[in-house]
């Protein structure tokens, strides 16, 4: 199969009639690219990969649909990256879909000669816009992200191919929270040629798949911390001497991303007691540092739960 401007690989189980939507949609949006659908199947029963199937026979659209059994997303997205023939790669994500963002990527991509493409909107608040150099290493970016000096949407990105398979940057296909963020940071690591366009992406609800409505997600925080650990180890390889990027890692990502979990399993009905245990059993307390590189909010959090946690809220 010959090379196509750009792979667009949509992971689907049980996503109804949404698939079609989806395609239709992007399909409509790309029409000066030449793009190729690869739609990875879940072991869906609904019928909506057949309606994928029919949208691109009867569109005469580049696509193909891989069955990929009842596996995660991540493995899922492996494939896709796997199986792709296109210069440049996207995801898009039934549940968090965006309008008409795909072009300006591409273009910009072209232009720059760019292997990672994402979008970074102005703030309106001068006293507080982040001004982004040109060139910016992917492992600055990766420390203004954790910073968060920076925001951006993981699930809204593009990559060239070969930058992924020269790299052999992959999805940790047993998570399945936090899959797309580890991914990104992971790339970013690699230290791509770096594009960012000025945009605010807006959220297609129409054709979204509304969050739950896919079975086999899971609500194991956890899965996040653990990944984000590779990443910190992965950082710390690759770039032992970074200090900086490295402290950003042991001192405000893993401890937020610990927090988190608290705040969300005390969401849950969970007693801190209970917590704390938990946390001990799994050596996941030794995560919870503080230096000058942790923020001051996330500091007093650690403090009180690790000192006062009876202040905790």
């Amino acid at each position: 199969m010959p090379e196509v401007d750009l792979s667009i690989i949509i992971p689907a189980r049980n996503n109804k009639a949404k698939n079609a939507s989806i395609i239709k949609m992007i399909a409509d949006e790309t029409r000066s690219l030449d793009v190729e659908f690869i739609v990875i199947d879940l072991n869906s029963t609904d019928g909506g990969v057949l309606d994928a199937l029919n949208m691109m026979k009867t569109g005469n659209l580049k696509g193909s649909v891989i069955q990929c059994g009842n596996g995660t997303v991540s493995a899922a997205l492996n494939t896709g990256i796997q199986k792709a023939k296109g210069r440049y790669i996207t995801f898009v994500y039934p549940t968090r879909l965006y309008k008409n963002y795909i072009n300006e990527y591409f273009k910009v991509a072209e232009e720059k000669q760019a292997e990672f493409v994402f979008a970074v909107p102005s703030s309106n608040d001068e006293n507080h816009k982040e001004v982004i150099p040109e060139g910016i290493l992917g492992t600055d970016i990766v420390v203004r992200l954790i910073r968060s000096s920076i925001y951006m949407d993981f699930t809204a990105v593009l990559f060239r191919r070969d930058f992924l398979l020269r790299h052999s940057v992959r999805f940790y296909e047993e998570c399945t929270l936090g899959y797309a963020e580890s991914f990104i940071y992971n790339s970013l690591l690699a230290n791509p040629r770096t594009a960012f366009i000025d945009m605010e992406i807006r959220r297609d609800y129409v054709n979204s798949l509304l969050n739950g409505s896919q079975a086999g997600i899971s609500n194991n925080c956890f899965e996040r911390l653990d990944a984000m650990i590779k990443v910190a180890e992965n950082a710390n390889r690759l770039h032992p001497d970074d200090a900086v990027l490295n402290e950003a890692f042991e001192y405000q990502k893993l401890p937020a991303v610990v927090v988190n979990c608290i705040d969300k399993l005390l969401g849950e009905g969970f007693n801190k007691t209970s917590i704390r245990k938990l946390l001990k059993n799994k050596g996941y307390d030794e995560y919870l540092k503080v230096s000058g590189s942790t923020s001051d909010d996330l500091k007093k959090k650690i403090v009180q739960w690790k000192f006062m946690p009876w202040l905790y809220r």
